[in-house]
């Protein structure tokens, strides 16, 4: 099992908030990859080196605000750790367009296992061959793109969720707020910004404590995004996406190859 380290950058805004990174090559060359569980494809940032590699087609992608197109390039081999795959074709990002730009997403990490140590910036990944005894684990509901969904109870609630290291806030679709505003208090608001570069003020609430993988997470901040527009191009319609304001009050082992996940561990 390799460890990649996990480079953690805070929100500016939003103490609780942040992304989380791992540096990895592409054709040889250097970049630095947002993790991102909540994309299907993998992309990379358009510079002097991808800008040359022929398009081999186009991409359409509803981002949480807007909607955007990018080009599809093949590219010799692509390296993060053990993660590692040739003539492997992903995204091309333009750099003007202010989207989250260079990112590993499912069509890499859904042949690997990953235990994720968020406190201690790092991550375990190998191929999944390995089983392990000493979880309780869910299973793990993923779509025909390999997002990765988790059950949110909130008492006598079940919400759909997908887990999303790329997502840097917890996001909820106000949809599901109205539905049940019994869960959700109002508490101002913040701009956000989805893997377009699409920056909106979004409001904030304090959503209630709820339970996920067995483990009670208490109240804390969340967005309020309408989600209709995403949901509309996706298999499995979601009320949150579980971002780095959640998820890091614990570890996480997702084993992706056997659709099967658990909190290896509650940090508070």
């Amino acid at each position: 099992m390799a460890e990649l380290k996990l480079i953690i950058e805070p929100d500016e805004e939003e103490a609780e908030a942040a992304e989380v990174y791992v540096d990895g090559k592409l054709d040889g060359k250097i970049y630095r990859f947002l993790f991102d569980t909540g994309a299907a494809r993998s992309s990379i940032i358009s510079d002097s080196y991808t800008a040359m590699l022929k398009s081999v087609g186009q991409k359409s992608t509803a981002g949480v605000f807007s909607p955007t197109s990018e080009d599809l390039i093949t590219i010799l081999s692509i390296e993060v750790g053990p993660i590692a795959r040739q003539n492997f074709t992903l995204t091309r990002t333009s750099a003007q367009n202010g989207g989250k730009g260079s990112l590993i997403g499912m069509d890499l990490l859904k042949d690997y296992r990953c235990h994720f140590f968020f406190n201690e910036s790092r991550v375990l990944v190998d191929s999944g061959n390995a089983h392990e005894n000493d979880y309780s684990f869910e299973p793990l509901f993923l779509d025909q793109k390999f997002h990765p969904y988790v059950d949110i109870q909130f008492v006598d609630v079940q919400a759909k969720a997908v887990w999303d290291t790329g997502a840097s806030i917890t996001v909820v679709d106000m949809n599901f707020i109205n539905r049940h505003p019994a869960f959700f208090e109002e508490v101002g608001q913040s701009a956000g910004t989805d893997s377009t570069g699409t920056t909106v003020d979004t409001p904030m609430f304090m959503m209630s404590q709820a339970v996920i993988g067995k483990q009670m997470f208490p109240s804390h901040k969340v967005a309020g995004v309408d989600l209709s527009q995403v949901n509309a191009s996706i298999e499995v319609p979601m009320d949150l996406i579980v971002g780095y304001s959640t998820y890091r009050k614990a570890d996480w082992l997702f084993d992706f190859p056997h659709k099967r996940w658990v909190i290896s561990k509650w940090l508070g």
